[in-house]
């Protein structure tokens, strides 16, 4: 009789650790249901990511400046398009167009006078001029700026 019983208390016992064992496993390791989040149609549209632009560079130009008290000079200038991603091939695509239309622009007229010593800053009336062709040829927004980079150089 003895041994039936602590059969039975063994078995028991068995039933308590495998039952113990099966709530600890939904309790602690089983993957909970996410909670889902109550629509609220108050609440503000979640923020449309943002594309950074895309920056088209064009071949160098040459441009005529007369400085302060010196002869023409000739220099080069290196010039990017600032253009949303969307927009790239449209701009690769009419760039021979905009690129005549920028030369014809910047050779027309006087030189641009600019001080003795002079820098990038002193010429940005160069991206000024370029915005009215760039809107003619791509249309309005297309490109949202004309980078004026560098000098490349001057010439004698």
């Amino acid at each position: 009789m003895r041994r039936i019983a602590l059969i039975v208390i063994a078995v028991l016992a068995l039933i308590t650790l495998i039952g113990g064992g099966i709530a600890a496993y939904f309790l602690v390791f089983a993957a909970k249901p996410e909670e889902e989040e109550a629509f609220d149609p108050n609440d503000p549209p979640p923020p449309i990511p943002v594309k950074r632009p895309a920056f088209v560079p064009l071949e160098p130009f040459s441009v005529y400046v007369k400085p302060e008290g010196q002869r023409v000079r000739e220099i080069i200038v290196i010039l990017h398009l600032e253009a949303p991603p969307d927009n790239v091939p449209l701009v690769n695509e009419k760039m021979h167009v905009l690129r005549d239309r920028y030369i014809r622009e910047l050779l027309k007229g006087d030189p641009i006078e600019v001080p003795a010593r002079f820098t990038v800053k002193d010429l940005y009336v160069i991206r000024d001029r370029l915005r009215e062709p760039t809107e003619e040829v791509l249309g309005k927004g297309v490109v949202t700026q004309v980078l004026l980079l560098n000098i490349l150089g001057q010439l004698k």
